[in-house]
This record gives C-alpha cells, structure tokens and sequence, in this order.
C-alpha cells in the first residue's frame, strides 16, 4: 500500500527589523528540517519599526534567495490565522535566553487557544548568536555602524547606512 507523504509546512514569523544573522541562523536550521518554511514579517505595535514592512520583505528576500524551500511573506493579523491560509502546521520560534521563555510560553498559550492544530517549535541558536536582537544592531547602527559587518548581512549593513 503506498502512503503519500504530506508536505510539512512551517512558519516562522517576527518582525525582523533588521534581519540580523542570528534570524538566518535559525532559518536556514529551520530549512533543513521543512519542506517550505515561510518567514513572516508581522506588525508588532509594541515596537517603533526603522524600515517599513516592505522594506523587511524586500531584504529577507534578498538575504534569502538562495533558500529553495524559504519563502518571505508579510503576515496581516494573527499569526495562528497566517499559518493556517499557508498550510503550515508548525510555528517556528528562537528561544534564546531564560527571559525570552516567560513570553513565549504565553504567546504558545495563546495561539493553541486559538487553533489547536498548529504546534509551535522552538530552536536555540547557536553560543555565536545567542545574544543577537534587532534593538541592539539599531543601538549599534547609530553609534558606530562599521562593527555592525558581523551582525547582519552586508545587503541589511548597506540599507542600515543609508538610515
């Protein structure tokens, strides 16, 4: 008897603002294991975005086109709702430090409230990029944007100068 085997479809969303190589890291981990991974670029109002969401879109496309299997997509509205219309059955999350895990716990929480049918995974990155975040490369970027070259991409340095 011959089993069709189901595609498994993940997203993995944040605001991305900038994409730093610790976002590539766990995306391009995150590849290895999905068939298509979706990297969402959501709205958080809790933040005061430097590049607009096209602007984000547009540089995780170009960070990112090598990726086969990775598409870049702009979430409107929640993310449960976002994974669900692109077929993904698993939310993909970094989970860096201790403090990071009180938040996702509730946002997992959350989103199994309201679907059930998504699963979320979380993926640690790497000692190298364990302390990496957007606010920081924008702390740096205003005082001495030149050692930035090992935090992001040189397509994100280059559009961070021009800020």
């Amino acid at each position: 008897m011959a089993t069709t085997k189901k595609e498994r479809i993940a997203l993995y969303p944040g605001s991305f603002d900038p994409v730093h190589n610790g976002h590539l890291h766990l995306i391009e981990r995150a590849a290895k294991l999905f068939d298509r991974l979706y990297v969402g670029v959501a709205k958080n109002p809790g933040k005061n975005p430097l590049f607009s969401e096209g602007e984000r879109v547009e540089l995780l496309k170009e960070v990112l086109k090598k990726h086969k299997n990775v598409r870049v997509v702009k979430i409107d509205g929640l993310t449960v709702d976002a994974a669900e219309a692109l077929g993904a059955t698993v939310i993909v999350r970094g989970l860096r430090l201790v403090s990071d895990f009180e938040d996702e716990l509730l946002l997992d929480m959350h989103n199994r409230r309201l679907n059930g049918k998504i699963e979320t995974v979380y993926m640690m990155p790497t000692q190298q990029f364990l302390y990496f975040n957007s606010s920081f490369v924008k702390q740096i970027v205003s005082i001495d944007p030149q050692r930035l070259g090992d935090y992001v991409p040189a397509a994100v340095l280059k559009r961070l100068l021009k800020k």
